[in-house]
């Protein structure tokens, strides 16, 4: 894995000792070696993680006939494919690197390139003769882009941490913040900044000096709607992981896996115990608490494999090494199982610098219980709509309320209720205009909180069935959340995490199918349930889905309550964003009965990550700040 910032600027905003330091901002990304080029007004930074080609994948990389340079994050499974074909073309190599397949693979294909690669990845390519530049992001989403145009410049990095060093990016966008605490994530294109933007997934870019913006067109999508393909057998099935898994094991450093004890990495273990040549190295996290504790069966199937083990006690993270984490993200997130990704992955990379994760098994595979769910949800109670406008007239905000208003809901209206921690929702502990400085309700635009969500859904019809839901999954939950909490986390313990389930040749093959066929008679998984039960201990496969899950709420009210005091009374102090007496609330109720999660959990991230920058907010009306406190 690497990190990259580009800077194009035909009219100087940004010195090169600006851009050196703001490139470096990365190392965490890449901290094997740095490069920069620079002619005229193009800047290009890189910071590496070698994996492949260590001695000859140096970045900015050159085409051979000088025209292209690139930078790039992320691993091309199938450029020796790739080489080959542009070999019998005619094109000379120099590396053994993947880097070097893109560039002559574009000056081959041009824009088509991208349709061709197996791969995570994210690049910059500049194009000296024509002076335009041209980026792409992988089809999920599983490495990361961001972009800004600004004063006729265009800067793009793989992460916002050079934004923050470059200076004039500290707009808070107050719609990012309300996505925030609705999905515990901020879905692209937007950011925490105010016109700086996340490339989506599956989409590339080509901008020019003097464009106001990239012209930006998406080249893969989820299939919009299912086929009636056939669907594959169990060993069609089984033939793909494996392949997918080989495929993804090829590196010049060393390689391991994290195993959860759940269906999707152990397959993974299974089929890395076929084409590994030495005894796999498996990665795992235990919980005290017993109900989110799968590591006994991780070592049951480390045992099964033969692997060497290594299992790390997810206690270890105290409320001063959590505020540490959160505030060295490069934008809040809150899915709270990051912590002890992260843990692991700094575990992990004492040993190896790649793992396999088995991340996105779940909505390739209908591994989700919220599918079968969504059918299987009771009517609306009797006078609905008059108990709902009731709630909705009174100031007042009953505890326990929530269940009743659900209950009032129609499918579409509780899918937004059961999925968004807060939103537009008459009721206590969900209502955001509860949680939002009532100077900011107008502004961040509450009634849009699930706009995002629903953006995606309208390509797939915008229905509740389990077809729809898992298609606008793969672009909401999966790569806004899931892949950014690895990607995030093992990033910071400077470890490539790569995720077979999300190969190319899956996705082609499982994406299109119909739910019917991933979730038959009900059963979860129910393409990987065969080759489960054949390979793994029934330990794995015969037993209830557990998640990576962390008890928020005995955490907040115990071992981090120093950590969320702290960061209440900083953002009191500094932060006008939030009704901070709501939240001291909910904090007090949490100590006494717990039971309080995401609700207070997501205003705690977001104020820890402000607080660790000392990040005094403007507002994205400048005429308007949030507040006036020094940094």
């Amino acid at each position: 894995m690497c990190g990259f910032l580009v800077l194009i600027q035909p009219f100087e905003m940004v010195s090169a000792a600006a851009a050196w330091r703001a490139a470096d901002s990365l190392v965490h990304r890449g901290p094997d070696a740095a490069g920069y080029w620079q002619e005229g007004d193009v800047f290009l930074g890189h910071r590496r993680l070698s994996i492949i080609d260590l001695a000859g994948g140096a970045q900015p990389m050159a085409s051979g006939d000088g025209r292209y340079r690139v930078v790039f994050n992320g691993e091309i499974y199938n450029y020796r494919e790739l080489r080959a074909e542009l070999e019998r073309a005619g094109a000379a190599f120099r590396t053994r690197s993947d880097t070097e397949v893109l560039l002559e693979g574009y000056r081959q294909w041009g824009e088509g390139l991208v349709d061709r690669l197996n791969g995570m990845f994210a690049f910059v390519l500049w194009d000296l003769r024509e002076r335009t530049a041209f980026a792409a992001r992988d089809r999920l989403g599983i490495k990361p882009l961001c972009w800004a145009v600004r004063r006729g410049s265009l800067v793009a990095a793989s992460t916002l941490e050079p934004f923050g060093r470059l200076g004039g990016f500290d707009t808070l966008d107050l719609r990012a913040v309300r996505d925030l605490m609705a999905f515990d994530y901020i879905p692209s294109p937007r950011t925490i900044f105010e016109g700086v933007h996340k490339l989506e997934p599956g989409c590339r870019f080509s901008w020019k000096p003097g464009m106001r913006e990239p012209a930006i067109d998406r080249y893969w999508s989820p299939p919009a709607a299912p086929n009636a393909a056939e669907p594959p057998d169990e060993l069609e099935v089984e033939a793909l992981l494996e392949k997918a898994v080989a495929r993804q094991m090829v590196s010049d450093v060393p390689i391991g896996v994290f195993l959860s004890g759940g269906i999707d990495s152990s397959l993974l273990v299974a089929f890395m115990a076929r084409h590994s040549a030495h005894r796999v190295r498996t990665f795992s996290v235990a919980f005290a608490d017993a109900a989110a504790d799968e590591s006994a069966i991780a070592a049951r199937v480390a045992q099964e494999f033969g692997t060497e083990h290594t299992e790390l006690r997810a206690e270890s993270v105290g409320h001063e090494e959590l505020l540490d984490l959160i505030g060295r993200l490069d934008e809040p997130f809150c899915d709270a199982a990051f912590v002890p990704t992260v843990t692991l992955s700094q575990q992990t990379r004492k040993h190896v610098k790649v793992a396999l994760s088995g991340d996105g098994g779940d909505e390739v595979f209908g591994g989700y219980t919220k599918y079968l769910a969504a059918r299987a949800a009771a009517a609306p109670v009797p006078l609905a709509a008059l108990i709902r406008r009731s709630l909705a007239a009174t100031a007042w905000r009953p505890r326990g309320g929530g269940r009743l208003y659900a209950r009032t809901l129609g499918p579409r209206e509780r899918l937004r209720f059961a999925w968004a921690c807060y939103g537009d929702f008459p009721v206590f502990r969900k209502d955001m205009r509860q949680l939002l400085a009532k100077q900011l309700h107008e502004r961040a635009e509450v009634e849009g909180f699930f706009s995002a969500w629903e953006r995606r859904a309208e390509r797939y019809g915008g229905s509740t069935e389990p077809d729809a839901l898992m298609r606008t999954d793969l672009e909401t939950y999966l790569s806004e959340n899931c892949l950014v909490k690895t990607d995030r986390a093992s990033m910071l313990a400077s470890l490539e995490v790569r995720v077979p389930y999300l190969d190319e040749a899956v996705l082609e093959r499982i994406l299109p199918l119909p739910a019917s066929n991933k979730l038959a008679g009900g059963q979860l998984k129910a393409l990987l349930l065969p080759i489960a039960r054949r390979l793994l201990p029934r330990e794995v496969w015969d037993r209830p889905k557990h998640g990576f899950n962390v008890p928020i709420d005995e955490r907040l009210a115990g071992a981090w309550r120093p950590a969320v005091e702290a960061a209440l009374d900083w953002g009191e102090a500094n932060l006008e964003v939030f009704n901070y007496p709501y939240l001291r609330r909910l904090a007090a109720i949490n100590r006494a009965e717990r039971g309080i999660a995401g609700e207070l959990w997501n205003p705690f991230v977001f104020l820890a990550w402000s607080m660790a920058r000392r990040q005094t907010w403007r507002a994205a009306e400048p005429s308007r700040e949030i507040h006036t406190a020094a940094s």
